[in-house]
């Protein structure tokens, strides 16, 4: 099953198992997200590549269907340009998606864990990885309509990378390991029941390949950059 279809089976069956009764109200939260990330790569078996930094965006969705109780999903998509050698470039389509479920301890606390789906693919080639993810969130108030928000989670992954006849073929189980984290501010605008976010997220994870098919045994991969987003919620 492709990465895109995995994404959309599980956020769907998490939106079936979360979705209240009629007899219960639910909030409901849309909107989009921007992330302007730098690349970093190392390989073992191989020079680094130099990558442009670019822009991800996508939308964002949110549904609370209980004091505690809460699911997100995010997707990101974008395109980044990668020097492999000098006059050796090409473009990378990446994309980043996290569904979770959310439980708030407290105002304060809350636990998260879910589906992260992430991958890219070139012109010679595809990568994707799918696996579970777990962390915790913090909220820090620091006035009626500011907040400081804090999130760290650790992912396991399951994936494959594929390659074209041009690049000598065949394909490559992998694992991947890594954590995610992010810091940022909230302001909400009560009038218009928006929320505007603006901080920073650091994603660092390895793939080790379980093969030899690949141009590589093992990459450690670091995304990093400043963030925005803008929620819309109102209740259902």
């Amino acid at each position: 099953m492709k990465s895109g279809k995995w994404f959309a089976v599980i956020s769907c069956i998490l939106l079936l198992a979360a979705t209240p009764s009629a007899a219960n109200a639910a909030d409901l939260s849309i909107g989009g997200s921007v992330w302007y990330a730098w690349w970093e790569e190392s390989l073992k078996d191989r020079d680094d590549p130099s990558i442009d930094p670019s822009l991800l965006y996508g939308p964002v969705v949110a549904i609370g269907f209980s004091p505690k109780w809460s699911l997100t999903a995010v997707f990101l998509y974008g395109m980044y340009d990668m020097e492999m050698s000098p006059g050796n470039s090409e473009s990378i389509r990446r994309y980043d998606s996290d569904t979770a479920l959310n439980y708030s301890i407290n105002r304060y606390v809350k636990l998260f864990g879910g589906v992260k789906v992430m991958g890219y693919d070139w012109a010679d080639g595809s990568h994707y990885g799918v696996g579970p993810a777990l962390g915790v969130g913090l909220t820090l108030p620091l006035s009626d309509s500011v907040f400081l928000l804090g999130n760290l989670s650790g992912l396991y992954g399951f994936g494959r990378e594929r390659h074209d006849a041009s690049m000598g073929g065949g394909s490559s189980a992998a694992r991947e390991a890594g954590f995610n984290s992010t810091l940022s501010l909230a302001y909400y605008i009560e009038s218009a029941s928006t929320t505007i976010t603006l901080g920073g997220r650091c994603q660092w994870f390895t793939i080790d390949y379980d093969d030899n098919s690949g141009e590589f045994s093992r990459a450690t991969l670091m995304f990093y950059g400043i963030t925005f987003s803008a929620v819309y919620s109102f209740e259902l």
